[in-house]
C-alpha cells in the first residue's frame, strides 16, 4: 500500500497527528493493533479524560519537571487554547474544573476519543488494524513502515506507539525498536505521574481512604519540591490518586535521595486558628475519650492510626491532655508524615518518562535528526521488562541487548489463594499480574445479567459475538474488568456469579475464544497469570509452573471469613457445597479440565497464611527464573 504518510499508533497522539497531516490535504495511513483506538485514554481521570489545562504556557513550562524547554516551540505553536478549541470544533465540548483542569462536558473520556475518530473519518484517514513492526530505511531513506499483514510505503512517517505504562492496553514499547532501528539513543524510561510505595504500617491501615480537599507537600532530603491542594487516596502499598501522581513527576532520584509527603489535613484553617478548634473542641468534650473527640476532626477511618501518631492513649480523657499533647494533634494535623520507599513499577504509571534522546529529534517539528521524515508524538519509549535495548551509534550501527520475557503460570481450585498470592508476587517482581478467572467471570456475569442457561453452549457462543470485554489497570495498578463501557469488576465477585462462570468456562467455544485474548497478554510482557488451564493450555511454555491446592474446608474457610470481612456472610455449609460442586464441574469438564501440567510445581497451601504462601511461592520463582 502507497500513501503519503504512515502514522504508528491509534492513541490520542496518533490520532491528531493524523488529523493534522490530513487537514493540511496529506493522504494519510495510520496503524493501530487494538481493537479499538484510543484505548489508554478512555480510562484516563477515571475514565473523564483530563484533556489539558486551561493555563498559560509559563505556567505549563513550570510543570514540566524534565526538559521543559524543549516543548517552548511546540506550545509556542499549539498551545492548551488551540486544544480546547479543537474539541469545541468537532462537537466535543469542554469544561474548565479546579486546578484549571480541562474535561469533556459530558465527563466520559469515551466521547473524546470518538470525536478524534469521527474527525479523521470525516478527513479520509484511512485506519488500518495492523501493527508497525519496522521501518523500512534503505541508503538512509525512509520508505515506509513493514506491518504484520503488508508494507506501507510512505516517504514520512510519525511513531506515535506510547510509552510502556498500562501495558495491556498496547503501550508495549514497541516505537523504540522503530526508533533504534534508525539509530536512535533511548534513555532507561521510568513512571512518571505513578502511584507511591511508602514505609510502615499506616497506609495499609488507611488502605481506600480517598482524603479531598487536603494540601500535599513532598520533600527531596528535607528540601520541598511539591506542593498542592487536591485529592489523594491510601492503598495497600502506599499512596495514589492526583496528588500523589503529580508530585512523583518532581521525584526523580529514588536511590540516591530520600523522599518524604506531608498531609494537611485542614489547609482552611491556619495552626493558630486550628488550635483555637482544637482548644473548643477539647473544651465541649472535656469528658470524653480522646479517640472520640477525633471524631470530630478526621474522618473515621484516620481516627485510631491518628491517635496512635500522636501517642496519647485513645482512651485518655480530653481534660487530661496537656499543652504538649495538643501541640503534636497539631502538627500531625498540618503535616501528617509519609516515608516514601520508591515508586510503583513503571508499568502502573500514567506517563513515561525518558525514551528517544530529545537531543536527537528537532524540537519544533518533531522529526528525527538522523532519519528524514520520520517524526514522533506522545511517548515512544521502550519496556524494560520486555525488551531492553542500549542504542550506540557504532559506525553506523545500533548495538542491542535482548532480555528474556517472563512468563509463571500459577493454576488450582476455586479458593486456593492463587489470585491474592499471584498479585502479591507480581507486585514484588515487577510482572504484570493477569487473573484470567476474571475474564470467564465477566462472561458469566453477562450470561446471568442476561437471564441465560450458562449450560446452553450454543447460547452462550452466540452471545460471545455480542459481547465487548477487555481488561484495564487502574491507577493503583489494580486489575479492573469492563463489559462493554461498564466496570463490572465488582459485580462478578457476588457469590451466584461463580457458579455461573464455572459453567461458562466448560463450553469448548468459550475456551477456545478467551484463548488468543490470554495468550497475547504474555507475548509482550513478563506476565503472572492465574487460573484452571494456564499451565496446561493457555501458557503450556511458562518459565515456571505451579499448582496450588488446599482442603475444601479449608478453603471454604477462607471463603467464609472474606465474605464476612465484606459484611455479606454466607452459610458455611453453603459454601463448602459449592466448592465442592465447582471442583466437581472444573475436573470433569470437557474443554480444558483443571489438572496440574507434568512439570507443575505442587503446593499445598492448607493451614497457611498468606504471608507463609506467598513467601514459598515468590521463593520458588525467583529460584526457576535464575537458573
Amino acid at each position: 500500500m502507497k500513501t503519503d504518510l504512515v502514522v504508528v499508533g491509534g492513541g490520542p497522539a496518533g490520532m491528531m497527528a493524523a488529523i493534522a497531516a490530513a487537514e493540511y490535504g496529506a493522504q494519510v495511513c495510520l496503524l493501530e493493533s487494538n481493537e479499538r483506538l484510543g484505548k489508554k485514554l478512555n480510562i484516563t481521570g477515571k475514565g473523564r479524560c483530563n484533556i489539558t489545562n486551561n493555563c498559560a504556557n509559563e505556567e505549563l513550562m513550570r510543570n514540566i519537571p524534565c526538559n521543559a524547554r524543549f516543548l517552548y516551540s511546540a506550545f509556542a505553536q499549539y498551545d492548551s487554547a488551540d486544544v480546547m478549541a479543537f474539541f469545541e470544533g468537532i462537537g466535543v465540548p469542554v469544561k474548565t474544573e479546579r486546578g484549571n483542569r480541562v474535561f469533556p462536558v459530558s465527563d466520559r473520556a469515551f466521547d473524546v476519543s470518538g470525536g478524534l475518530e469521527r474527525r479523521m473519518r470525516t478527513l479520509g484517514v484511512r485506519v488500518i488494524r495492523d501493527r508497525g513492526e519496522a521501518l523500512l530505511i534503505q541508503d538512509g531513506v525512509l520508505l515506509g513502515v513493514k506491518g504484520g499483514r503488508e508494507d506501507y510505503l510512505a516517504g514520512r512517517g510519525i511513531v506515535a506507539t506510547g510509552g510502556v505504562s498500562y501495558p495491556l492496553t498496547g503501550s508495549t514499547g514497541d516505537g523504540y525498536r522503530l526508533a533504534g532501528a534508525a539509530g536512535h539513543t533511548v534513555v532507561e524510561p521510568r513512571g512518571s505521574l505513578v502511584p507511591l510505595c511508602a514505609a510502615g504500617a499506616l497506609c495499609g491501615q488507611l488502605q481506600g481512604l480517598s482524603l479531598r480537599n487536603v494540601v500535599l507537600r513532598a520533600y527531596e532530603n528535607g528540601k520541598k519540591i511539591y506542593e498542592e491542594q487536591g485529592e489523594m487516596l491510601f492503598t495497600h502499598f502506599g499512596v495514589s490518586g492526583p496528588l500523589v501522581l503529580s508530585a512523583s513527576a518532581h521525584m526523580r532520584k529514588f536511590g540516591s535521595a530520600s523522599y518524604r509527603l506531608e498531609i494537611d489535613l485542614k489547609p482552611a484553617l491556619d495552626e493558630q486558628t486550628l488550635d483555637r478548634r482544637l482548644v473548643s473542641e477539647f473544651t465541649k468534650h472535656a469528658n470524653s475519650d480522646f479517640i472520640n473527640v477525633l471524631g470530630e476532626l478526621l474522618p473515621r477511618k484516620l481516627m485510631e492510626p491518628f491517635a496512635e501518631l500522636t501517642g496519647i492513649p485513645p482512651r485518655q480523657k480530653v481534660h487530661d491532655i496537656t499543652r504538649e499533647q495538643r501541640r503534636r494533634v497539631l502538627e500531625l494535623l498540618k503535616a501528617l508524615p509519609v516515608e516514601i520507599t520508591g515508586p510503583r513499577p513503571v508499568a502502573e504509571a500514567i506517563v513515561t518518562s525518558g525514551g528517544v534522546s530529545v537531543k536527537e529529534v528537532s524540537p519544533s517539528t518533531m522529526e528525527s535528526k538522523l532519519l528524514p521524515g520520520l517524526y514522533f508524538a506522545g511517548e515512544p519509549w521502550h519496556d524494560p521488562q520486555r525488551i531492553y535495548y542500549t542504542a550506540k551509534k557504532r559506525e553506523g550501527t545500533v548495538e542491542m541487548k535482548e532480555s528474556k520475557i517472563y512468563a509463571v503460570a500459577i493454576d488450582g481450585p476455586s479458593g486456593a489463594g492463587k489470585s491474592t498470592i499471584a498479585r502479591s508476587v507480581a507486585r514484588e517482581l515487577g510482572f504484570v499480574y493477569v487473573d484470567t478467572g476474571a475474564i470467564y467471570r465477566t462472561l458469566g456475569y453477562a450470561a446471568f445479567s442476561r437471564g441465560m442457561d450458562p449450560q446452553d453452549a450454543e447460547a452462550v457462543t452466540a452471545l460471545l459475538k455480542t459481547l465487548s470485554i477487555r481488561m484495564d489497570y487502574d491507577s493503583d495498578g489494580l486489575q479492573r474488568m469492563y463489559l462493554g463501557e461498564e466496570d463490572v469488576t465488582d459485580k462478578i465477585r457476588l457469590p451466584e456469579i461463580s457458579m455461573y462462570a464455572s459453567r461458562v468456562s466448560a463450553i469448548p467455544a468459550v475456551r477456545a475464544f478467551l484463548l488468543e485474548m490470554q495468550q497475547d497478554m504474555a507475548r509482550h510482557r513478563s506476565v503472572i497469570m492465574d487460573g484452571r488451564d494456564i499451565g496446561t493450555v493457555v501458557l503450556p511454555q511458562a518459565d515456571v509452573k505451579i499448582f496450588l491446592t488446599a482442603t475444601a474446608e479449608d478453603r471454604a474457610l477462607r471463603r467464609y471469613q472474606e465474605l464476612q470481612r465484606r459484611g455479606t456472610p454466607e452459610d458455611f455449609e453453603q459454601l463448602l457445597a459449592e466448592i465442592r460442586q465447582r471442583d466437581e464441574n472444573d475436573t470433569r469438564r470437557a474443554a480444558a479440565p483443571l489438572r496440574p501440567a507434568e512439570d507443575a510445581v505442587m503446593l499445598d497451601t492448607t493451614g497457611n497464611t498468606f504471608e507463609q504462601s506467598s513467601e514459598i511461592v515468590l521463593k520458588l520463582i525467583k529460584e526457576r527464573l535464575c537458573r
